[in-house]
């Protein structure tokens, strides 16, 4: 279970009061008034009137009427019939409820019961632990679905899931609406307090952040944390989801950023800012550079602090070269759309697609200016080739079927763009490292478009270029960040960028900018021991020293300092000095020599199809290179695309969702970043809705 986590079980700090007592208490039987129905009430005005029941016990029984007018309480836990009660005698009550009731005895505080437990939703290993029903610990969770899930509030209020819960345990009681927000409220409290103790036991973060609209043009800026613990694991989290006020400048945006990271007190403690490419962003990450670098706190003098996502710069290349293809993909779109528009077009389409035994059973029309839903747009439309040219023959109003060397050059783009897919897929990740993982990808990208940019008669020759063109524009000169994370990857090192850097430069360039990592490596490695030495002086100074009396060694008969009256101080003796600067001078060697040890070993060979762990490689070595391993993990951590804050939410194109947003925005916040915080407590995984989103699926006739 994560650091951040507590028990499953709940403890007293996790249990939702409201205020100051726990709501739902059992009602107080000596006090408590139960009305009831009087079945009498239209008798004769000359009949006695049956006494108020005022016992507590008869909230827990139904009055049955015999076939001779008799009546006789029957237990509405269990359903046994007690006898004739006499007047006013309420003992039989008593004694059922609190002696005989199975149900009762149950659900009572002194009786726990077995749970059949989990360590969270994501793990198969069961967990046998003593149970006691509590309607606290019922209502939080219920908090955390209606969070995790983003259920409106009067959820807790339909009668179908007050009538599971009741079936569930007789014991649940019904929640307002007003109830369930506030417990909202108290679970994002406690969640944020969790997280906060986690943040204090971390020395460095990066931060990504990205900017959201509501469908009342509510501008929102998502702010996400990225680190690795001590135990080498990679944690994200949301930390806020903050309305940015107008005018949307970088300015604004800055103060917005800054006021939430002072609010979680980790303004000194980010090494890095993973942003898009907008012109804003540049204001930001430079105010927030400029701010930290006053105290000093960043690595490197904020080399590496601008990371500008990735994925956001794949697109940039994509849709330049797209466009010079734009009337191919026009004709297949409105291909697509025709085929599309009625049922009976369909089927027709459907019935022809038969006829050819084709696997696929479905079209894709791309709906949003995401590159990738036009790539899986024209890679389907490709494998209905032959059908569109036979449709064309019976649809006479279909008049926009590419030619056959249209679809050839369909077929390149997407043998070209399945290159860039596969690259944004692998460096979208959040659950694992992606520093690491960019430049190899980068690499076969720039070989593949040079390859085509160099021969005219390429049909992609223009489009090679336009994409050509702008990767210089992004990569001319080297990216530190991404080179660094390949570096500090033990399958790569400096073998990799020696390789690709001399496919993404010329000659001279590519020494020029291998030296550039390299002398970055060893500044950023210095800063290191230098913190290291900072933290840990006397431990370097006095390795193997034998304690706490100056140095004195066990096995050593002779003092190693004694008092001197003439300067009335503790002086150290010859020897004494000596082996303070032996200890001095090793220590500062092996320190610095284990950057040059990682890197003249041999790389490790990953077998192919084996998903590698770079963080747990290094956990595993982190007692040989001491100080090396927590650079790596730093660097590590880094995103280098904010997609990890886009698949935070359910509704695609970056806008929130319709129930949410007519909230108020403090209440936003709390319900975006507490489903963040919820999901990882329970180990469940978000479903990114944003490929369904960016396109539609067009179903054709299975039968």
């Amino acid at each position: 279970m994560p650091a951040c986590q507590p028990s499953q079980g709940g403890t007293e700090d996790d249990v939702i009061l409201v205020n100051d007592e726990e709501e739902n208490v059992p009602v107080n039987e000596e006090t408590a008034e139960v009305k009831q129905e009087n079945n009498d009430a239209e008798d004769a005005p000359f009949t006695k009137r049956k006494r108020k029941k005022t016992s507590a016990y008869w909230i827990h029984f139904r009055v049955i009427t015999k076939n001779d007018g008799s009546e006789i309480p029957q237990c509405v836990h269990c359903d046994e019939k007690l006898p004739v009660l006499k007047d006013g005698t309420t003992t039989p009550l008593h004694r059922h409820i609190k002696f005989n009731c199975a149900k009762m005895k149950a659900l009572s505080k002194g009786q726990l019961k077995l749970k059949v437990g989990k360590g969270n939703v994501a793990e198969s290993s069961a967990l046998v632990q003593n149970w006691k029903f509590s309607m606290a610990r019922m209502r939080e969770v219920i908090s955390h679905m209606i969070m995790v899930h983003a259920l409106p509030f009067n959820f807790v209020e339909y009668d179908l899931f007050n009538v599971v819960m009741k079936e569930a345990n007789p014991a649940f009681t019904k929640i307002s609406r007003a109830s369930i927000r506030q417990d909202c409220i108290s679970s994002y409290e406690i969640g944020k307090k969790r997280i906060q103790k986690v943040l204090n036991t971390v020395n460095r973060v990066s931060i990504t952040t990205d900017m959201w609209t509501s469908v009342q043009n509510i501008h929102y800026m998502v702010v996400t944390c990225h680190f690795v613990d001590s135990d080498f694991q990679l944690h994200k989290y949301i930390l806020s989801f903050v309305d940015v006020p107008p005018p949307y400048s970088g300015v604004r945006i800055y103060d917005s950023l800054f006021t939430c990271l002072k609010e979680w007190s980790i303004e000194m403690k980010v090494s890095t800012l993973t942003v898009d490419n907008a012109t804003t962003n540049d204001v930001v990450a430079r105010k927030l550079k400029e701010s930290i670098n006053l105290q000093k706190k960043l690595p490197i003098d904020g080399q590496l602090f601008h990371v500008r996502c990735s994925a956001h710069i794949l697109n940039l290349l994509v849709q330049d070269g797209l466009s010079e293809i734009q009337a191919i993909i026009h004709n297949v779109r409105q291909s697509v759309k025709h085929a599309a528009a009625s049922s009976s077009r369909v089927h027709t389409f459907s019935e022809l697609a038969k006829r050819q035994k084709l696997p696929k059973r479905r079209l894709v029309l791309d709906v949003s200016t995401r590159w990738n839903a036009t790539y899986a747009m024209l890679s389907t439309a490709l494998e209905f080739k032959e059908v569109f040219e036979n449709y064309a023959d019976r649809e006479s109003s279909y008049n926009t079927l590419p030619s056959n060397d249209d679809w050839k050059k369909v077929e390149d783009v997407c043998s070209f763009l399945s290159l860039f897919n596969e690259a944004t897929k692998i460096i979208s990740g959040s659950e694992y490292p992606t520093a690491n993982l960019f430049l190899v990808e980068l690499y076969v990208i720039k070989e593949a478009l040079d390859d085509v940019a160099l021969d005219e008669k390429d049909p992609m020759y223009a489009m090679a270029c336009k994409m050509k063109e702008k990767f210089d524009k992004y990569w001319g000169s080297s990216n530190l960040l991404i080179s660094i994370g390949a570096v500090m990857d033990p399958r790569y090192k400096m073998k990799l960028v020696d390789l690709s850097f001399k496919a993404i430069y010329t000659g001279d360039e590519a020494v020029k900018e291998i030296k550039i990592v390299r002398d970055t490596l060893d500044d950023l490695f210095k800063e290191y021991v230098n913190e290291y030495k900072e933290n840990n002086g006397v431990a370097l100074g006095s390795a193997n020293a034998g304690g706490e009396n100056g140095g004195e060694s066990i096995y050593s008969k002779t003092p190693a300092s004694f008092m001197n009256s003439r300067f009335g101080k503790r002086l150290k003796t010859g020897s004494a000095k000596y082996n303070q600067h032996i200890r001095s001078i090793e220590n500062v060697e092996g320190v610095k020599s284990e950057l040059d040890t990682y890197l003249e070993e041999g790389v490790y060979i990953c077998e192919p199809g084996v998903d590698f762990d770079a963080l747990g490689w290094w956990k595993a070595n982190k007692h040989k290179f001491k100080i090396l391993s927590k650079m790596a993990a730093d660097i590590l951590s880094v995103p280098i695309t904010t997609v990890a804050s886009e698949s935070a939410f359910s509704a695609g194109g970056r806008v929130v969702e319709p129930h949410r947003s007519c909230l108020e925005t403090k209440m936003v916040d709390m319900l975006i970043c507490g489903a963040d915080w919820y999901r990882h407590y329970y180990g469940i995984d978000k479903k990114k809705a944003t490929e369904n989103n960016d396109i539609i699926f067009i179903e054709l006739d299975q039968n």
